[in-house]
């Protein structure tokens, strides 16, 4: 007779899931498939949302959007993301993370770029994808000023019109 997962167990697992979903995208996104990332990570209905930097209100608007902040605007990434909070209940969760990422703008310019993530998940056919995807920067600032002189660039290349 087999004997149900413990509920403790499952949840342990279900965090560690959404770990390392969340490790491949971003591990895709600083690889330059961030469009991969987008389109098998996410529910249709996903919505996203970075404040100023843009936003979108489901999985086809986000992937156009994805294709040219990361071709044109933010060609080089990596993603360092820790200090994780994973809550989980049945078949959704939350996450949050904060981010810090040495990046290179679409004209060359060294930034340091910092915030916070914010995501909502769901499983979805015994899988857990991102539902809702929120990012808060802290700040966005010049590598050789650092962000105590000068916490926000001043301006990044390329009109962001997500």
């Amino acid at each position: 007779m087999a004997t149900a997962t413990p509920p403790e167990t499952q949840v342990l697992s279900d965090k560690v899931a959404i770990t390392e979903l969340m490790s491949r995208w971003f591990y895709l996104v600083d690889d330059g498939r961030p469009v991969e990332a987008v389109d098998r990570f996410t529910t249709e209905d996903v919505t996203f949302d970075a404040g100023e930097l843009g936003a979108a209100e489901d999985q086809e608007s986000w992937l156009e959007f994805t294709e040219l902040a990361f071709e044109e605007i933010l060609p080089f990434t990596r993603h360092t993301v820790h200090n994780p909070l994973i809550e989980v209940d049945g078949d959704t969760a939350t996450g949050k993370w904060y981010l810090d990422c040495p990046t290179i703008t679409g004209d060359g310019e060294a930034i340091w770029l910092q915030g916070t993530y914010e995501h909502e998940f769901r499983r979805a056919d015994g899988e857990w994808l991102i539902s809702k995807f929120t990012f808060e920067p802290t700040y966005a600032t010049p590598f050789d000023r650092g962000w105590a002189e000068q916490p926000f660039v001043e301006d990044i290349p390329g009109e962001l019109d997500w």
